[in-house]
């Protein structure tokens, strides 16, 4: 016997190598199958993948990368990958292979990335590192999300938007003739109070939207004197208390006619709150400071400034003077001190004009 085996140690130990060959066997079976599982999963994903080692070169690329780049898997590989799918990161320090060999652990951004038809795919792109069982850095994984039908749904609801604006713009605009036809000796008035709305607001650093909804506003801020006849409107001389009380209810009247139109931005509670004061004195509900929406604010400081410095019926103008000294002796009490302060400013240091 062999190495001093009895007949049956060496069959038993036959029967153990048949075993361990056996089971090897079917490792190498099972790896497989996991490996070609893994390969479709690779295949199939719906977003681009690509693997790059850490001099740039592309390892592995799947089928919808190459759908995205417009290069096939042969051209792609051995390949740098800012030669096949270059973005406006790559050579520069917030390449993600650079970020990721530096610690970052994931990196994500949106980015418009050129095929090889040099046409741009907008693209979100998240990269994550490749490494070794020891952990050491072997390169980065990246993955592309095609969003270039998301951007044409966001610029189609752009083009409704501006749509839209335009529309409440124009109608905006009528109702603000309507109202000068009715009140000739205002004419002009809201136009005016609109401009000096929207500059002070301006000043203030409001987002271009919430400033188109503060000129809209004040474009037709004196809507419900509609309702007030127009003998009272261009009559004359002082108004008696009876006058005053049906004029006083015309932000009452305007918030009734727009409550109803589903604005972006409150014009109908900033037409009802333009004659409250900041100490509660105003009308028609005599709300306090910080009750008061901001829009009203800057609204009420526009109007008074406006209206001050323009000829009416029932008195001469008393000048731009005399309407920032108003604003300034009621800063604080009747105006908000902010929209007093920028209002002040425009006129005094930049130079605005009314006209």
């Amino acid at each position: 016997m062999s190495q001093g085996l009895t007949e049956e140690e060496l069959k038993l130990e036959v029967s153990n190598l048949r075993k361990e060959v056996l089971a090897l066997k079917q490792s190498e079976k099972v790896s497989k199958i996991d490996l070609a599982e893994m390969n479709q999963i690779f295949q199939t994903v719906a977003d681009g993948v690509i693997v790059i080692d850490k001099d740039f070169n592309v390892v592995r690329v799947n089928e919808t990368f190459t759908v995205l780049s417009g290069f096939s898997e042969q051209e792609s590989m051995g390949r740098k990958c800012y030669e096949i799918f270059p973005g406006a990161l790559c050579h520069t320090p917030g390449c993600p292979m650079v970020r990721i060999s530096c610690c970052v652990e994931r990196v994500e951004y949106e980015v418009a990335k050129q095929r090889r038809n040099l046409t741009r795919i907008p693209c979100i792109v998240t990269a994550t590192p490749l490494r070794a069982p020891d952990g050491e850095l072997l390169g980065i994984v990246e993955n592309f999300k095609d969003i270039s039908r998301l951007k044409g749904i966001q610029e189609d609801l752009q083009q409704s938007f501006e749509k839209f604006r335009k529309a409440m713009g124009g109608i905006i605009h009528a109702i603000s003739l309507t109202i000068e036809k009715r009140d000739p000796h205002t004419a002009g008035h809201q136009r005016r109070v609109a401009k000096l709305s929207r500059a002070i607001a301006t000043d203030m650093g409001f987002s271009w939207d919430r400033i188109e909804g503060i000129r809209m506003a004040a474009a037709i801020h004196d809507l419900g004197k509609i309702h007030v006849p127009a003998a009272i409107l261009s009559r004359p001389g002082r108004l008696s208390e009876p006058e005053l009380a049906i004029i006083r209810i015309h932000p009452n009247i305007g918030y009734d006619i727009l409550k109803g139109i589903k604005f972006s931005w409150p014009i109908a509670q900033t037409i009802l709150q333009h004659h409250e004061r900041m100490d509660g004195s105003g009308y028609p509900f005599g709300l306090f400071a910080e009750d008061i929406l901001e829009e009203a604010r800057i609204l009420a400081v526009a109007d008074v400034v406006e209206a001050m410095s323009s000829h009416r019926p029932y008195r001469p103008a008393h000048g731009i003077d005399k309407a920032l000294e108003e604003i300034s002796k009621g800063k604080g009490m009747l105006y908000d001190p902010k929209v007093v302060d920028v209002c002040l400013n425009l006129f005094l240091k930049k130079k605005f004009k009314l006209e």
